[in-house]
């Protein structure tokens, strides 16, 4: 039962409390309406056995009575008949109502958590960049976002949908099986846990799972040893190869009859051990109904039933639960686990401002390395001057992103540092940074917003429309815009943005022209057009350079390679080497690769 503490934090969150009190009503009601439709049902039943329901108390079961009003008793058998079948109809419409309101509130409840659990993650993601990098924390959120949360959400919609609506019923049912006849009841009880016991041996649930990996594992190793027989028979070792696949062959075979077996005896066992508790209850209810004078009647027998039926739905709904738990309680684990991270990140308000940028960008001896300690970084020593049009390019493509993530904030060396003008990058406000650091990349990015909101924004309003008109027409995309139905006015958000590739990159551009930072991060797309001989986009980052502006590229164009005033050549996390794009060309065999690779267009396959 410890899995039903698996969600207790998430249960707790504020987001939890709206609604509680109503949850909890409409989960009662749902509960305890179930054991007294099976009260009216047991009097209806009365009713057409004995013709007339004419005394006050009604008796049924061993211990259970049921008291009638007078003005019931006095009304003709028809009458009665009619007023308990609408008794039970109207119960059973608001049985409806009551579960159709619960599991509305449930699922409310339960998408509020998440919800809110959505934003943490937003929120702690931006906090552990500083120490893992951005790049990480994407891969964080594709599984948080992807796998636990969605678990999460269900886990406590089931959870709410069950607790305690479940348990009023179950409780409900028993009480009212055991005022019936207390030791039938328990008979049953003990023979339905008997059943289920056995069924869950027999099944061998933890043996079926293994089942399920070693098959297909068997399989692909037979596979394997098919496709390397030919190469082994030129060996001279077909005779291994043949061997090795018979061993295979009869493990497989063993464990499917194995399985077989066990699945064989599973459905005639629940049967025979079925049918011995039917039997046990049927023998004990015939010696309640034809021998003992104080036995049960047909209509006790049918409440008895009924309730042991609702006694079993509130144990298969827990049961449920308890299966959902396993998945669900190892996802919130994961996604608290996530949220309680980096606690110890150094508080931002202790770190000092950034004001431009003057003598440049420094990494010395900087070492840096994945959650699984594979290098990313490795001993990089190198050094980025204002008014300089750097670029990054490596066999991997990690490597040039993080030293870029790094210029961002994201990340924290393993050993070596960072230093702007002189101080260390990790001492800087991460809102100074940002202010003098300002990053591009294909979707612009755009935010939520008019296209004139996503150029201006930050500027206190020193921007004029005549300045965004000039920016945008730098980068060749004012036309573009303008045949947009609203123009600059134009709504943009992250999706459904109907501009291409070039337009979005573009705007990015035009609003650093507009903003002119100090360092200038530019992940460029490629190019429209692999004979691009004027590229608007570059003529504009060259300005922007010889406005003072360090700007540092992800280069995926030919065109900007040749024209930067250093290339950086990062083989995996090794700094490989560095100098101007000809200079590379005929010094370096990797680099000559690299491009022949990317720019080529005669290379097979592309």
């Amino acid at each position: 039962m410890n899995r039903f503490h698996t969600l207790s934090a998430a249960r707790n969150e504020p987001e939890a409390g709206p609604g509680k009190l109503f949850s909890l009503f409409w989960a009662t009601l749902a509960g305890l309406l179930v054991p007294c439709i099976v009260l009216v049902v047991g009097l209806i039943s009365l009713l057409l056995q004995t013709g007339q329901l004419g005394q006050s108390t009604v008796r049924l079961g061993a211990n259970l009575y049921v008291r009638l009003p007078a003005s019931f008793v006095d009304q003709p058998p028809l009458v009665q008949l009619t007023q308990l079948t609408s008794l039970a109809f109207a119960m059973a419409v608001v049985l409806s109502a009551a579960v159709w309101r619960h599991r509305c509130l449930a699922d409310r409840r339960a998408a509020a958590i998440t919800k809110s659990l959505h934003q943490k993650v937003l929120k702690q993601s931006v906090r552990r960049a500083e120490l893992e990098g951005a790049a990480a924390q994407s891969l964080n959120a594709q599984k948080l976002i992807g796998r636990h949360l969605p678990s999460v959400q269900a886990g406590l919609s089931l959870w709410y949908r069950s607790m305690p609506r479940s348990l009023f019923l179950l409780l409900g049912c028993v009480s009212l099986a055991l005022l019936v006849h207390i030791w039938l009841a328990i008979v049953a009880v003990i023979s339905g846990v008997m059943v289920w016991r056995l069924y869950r041996q027999v099944r061998g649930g933890d043996a079926d799972e293994a089942g399920r990996w070693e098959l297909p594992q068997l399989r692909a190793q037979m596979a394997a040893l098919v496709g390397r027989a030919p190469k082994m028979a030129r060996l001279q070792a077909q005779g291994i190869a043949e061997a090795s696949f018979q061993h295979e062959l009869d493990q497989l075979y063993q464990k499917l009859a194995e399985n077989d077996a066990q699945r064989g005896r599973v459905w005639p066992l629940l049967f025979l051990a079925t049918s011995a508790a039917t039997a046990i209850m049927v023998i004990g209810l015939g010696l309640n109904l034809l021998e003992a004078e104080s036995g049960l009647s047909l209509s006790s027998a049918v409440v008895l039933g009924l309730s042991l039926a609702g006694a079993v739905s509130g144990v298969w709904r827990l049961q449920t639960l308890a299966r959902r738990l396993r998945a669900s309680g190892t996802a919130c684990d994961a996604v608290y686990a996530y949220l309680r991270k980096s606690d110890g990140t150094t508080p931002s308000e202790q770190r000092v401002g950034l004001a431009g940028l003057r003598d440049g960008v420094e990494f010395r001896d900087v070492t840096l390395a994945d959650s699984h300690g594979q290098a990313i970084l490795n001993h990089i020593t190198t050094e980025f001057t204002p008014k300089s049009l750097v670029t990054l390019l490596g066999t991997d493509s990690v490597s040039p992103q993080a030293m870029v993530e790094l210029l961002m904030g994201f990340g924290r060396p393993g050993s070596g540092e960072v230093r702007i003008d002189g101080l260390k990058l990790l001492e800087v406000h991460p809102a100074s940074l940002a202010k003098n650091v300002m990053w591009i990349e294909p979707s612009g990015p755009l935010w939520d917003g008019t296209i004139e909101e996503n150029l201006s924004a930050g500027s206190g309003g020193t921007i004029s429309n005549a300045d965004i008109v000039d920016a945008l027409r730098e980068v060749d995309v004012y036309e573009q815009i303008q045949r947009l139905p609203d123009g600059l006015s134009t709504y943009a958000s992250v999706e459904g943005f109907s501009l291409s590739t070039e337009a979005t990159y573009g705007i990015g551009l035009a609003r650093a022209l507009l903003h002119r930072p100090p360092i200038l991060l530019v992940n460029e797309p490629p190019a429209p057009n692999a004979q691009l001989a004027d590229d608007p986009c570059l003529k504009a980052i060259k300005k922007l350079v010889d406005q003072g502006s360090l700007v540092v590229m992800l280069p995926r164009r030919l065109q900007t390679l040749r024209t930067a005033d250093r290339v950086i050549l990062l083989n995996g996390p090794n700094l490989a080497g560095e100098g101007k794009h000809s200079q590379l060309l005929s010094d370096s065999d990797l680099y000559r690769h690299l491009n022949y690779l990317l720019f080529n267009p005669y290379r097979p396959g592309r």
